[in-house]
């Protein structure tokens, strides 16, 4: 194996080995689920198995030849990493700049090191075309006879972005690949994928980790307190396990009495730290709308009088009753439901202030039992 640290999910393998070992491996594939399951980390270790000289077993890459080595370090010749980065400064020129370069070699070498890292090069937020274009010219011109060449697409929805101009110049290759390639399309959300990219590839969806192996795997690999708390808060990825401490905890504790607190005042707190989470990474300011969601959906089944153990986030049910105490006419479905357009409407690249602000006024219509339009909070994200 590639990756010593890597919770093999031994469903999704048997069907890729099983693939392998009776000749038809697809020309792509979408590896679909949520982040930190080491859906990246699995296409890797299935490109070495691909090229591996001395298979285990049939089913796994040996991890000393020749080309597991060159695997191992990321360094092989036929395994392409495409992810979201900054369009080259010169269109005609498809290099990127050095300190990106840089980055992107600090990104992997963390990727070496934990299997569940994401590469992540600044803020981009789209696969620009010029990686697709540079992609197609290596795989007709640099490809050998002798070895599978793996293109793997990290945050492959981010190829539609930009009038899917990415995305409409991978499909072509896509269709039809050079022989003995594969492309490895990695999503979070396959849903904004365009339908031409995914009727073009075999979807294997990753199922969320269990909260035992979650457990044993933070027993083997971390040191940390509240390790029960940190568990729910991980929502079966061990990607979140892994990045969330006490910090983490005390910062959700906050957020969800700022949600719920009556007091106008809360809703500049809240802005405010929603805006320095921005500042961070798009994608930490969804999970913690996430978190908000699943806080409601819990409170939800408290007023309904189910049994706490059924919660997701057991260790908020002191911060649950004061909540339920004070709205007692609150209707929680509807709350979810406002939380949900707001994750829709950040995908727009919709104004932070505005929406948090609409969010935070009708969800406190509802906390006092008032009927809410959510039009107007869709109409509202899009001033």
């Amino acid at each position: 194996m590639i990756f010593d640290k890597l919770i093999l999910n031994h469903n999704v393998w048997q069907k890729l080995s099983n693939a392998v070992n009776n000749n038809k491996v697809p020309n792509a594939f979408i590896f679909s689920g949520i982040d930190g399951l080491g859906k990246e980390a699995h296409a890797i270790e299935f490109s070495a198995f691909l090229n591996c000289k001395r298979v285990v077993e049939k089913k796994y890459p040996c991890g000393d030849c020749r080309s597991c080595i060159k695997i191992r370090s990321l360094n092989h010749q036929e395994i392409y990493l495409i992810h979201p980065s900054p369009p080259p400064k010169n269109k005609s020129d498809s290099n990127l700049d050095q300190k990106v370069i840089e980055e992107i070699h600090k990104n992997y070498k963390q990727k070496l090191q934990n299997p569940y890292h994401k590469i992540k090069i600044g803020n981009s937020k789209t696969i620009p075309i010029a990686s697709i274009r540079s992609l197609k010219k290596k795989l007709f011109f640099s490809k050998s006879d002798e070895n599978w060449s793996v293109v793997v697409i990290s945050d492959a929805e981010k190829l539609c972005t930009q009038k899917a101009e990415a995305a409409n110049s991978l499909l072509k290759i896509l269709e039809e690949p050079p022989e003995r390639t594969l492309f490895i399309l990695i999503s979070s959300n396959i849903n904004l994928l365009i339908p031409t990219i995914q009727s073009r590839c075999q979807k294997i969806y990753f199922k969320e980790h269990s909260k035992s192996e979650l457990k044993n795997y933070a027993e083997k690999h971390l040191k940390t307190d509240s390790l029960d708390e940190i568990i729910e808060l991980s929502m079966g990825s061990i990607g979140k396990l892994i990045n969330t401490n006490g910090n983490t905890l005390n910062n959700v504790r906050e957020v969800v009495d700022f949600f719920y607190d009556s007091n106008i005042l809360s809703i500049e707190k809240l802005l405010s730290s929603f805006n320095k989470i921005k500042k961070n990474s798009d994608i930490e300011l969804i999970k913690h709308l996430n978190i908000l969601k699943i806080t409601a959906k819990d409170l939800y089944l408290m007023t309904n009088d189910v049994e706490s153990k059924s919660l997701s986030f057991n260790f908020l049910y002191e911060n649950y009753k004061k909540i339920i105490d004070s709205y007692p006419k609150s209707n929680w479905k509807v709350i979810v439901q406002l939380i949900d357009d707001s994750i829709a409407n950040f995908s727009k690249n919709i104004n932070l202030s505005l929406e948090i602000y609409a969010l935070m006024i009708n969800v406190r219509s509802c906390l006092q039992g008032k009927r809410v339009n959510r039009f107007h909070q869709q109409i509202g994200s899009d001033i």
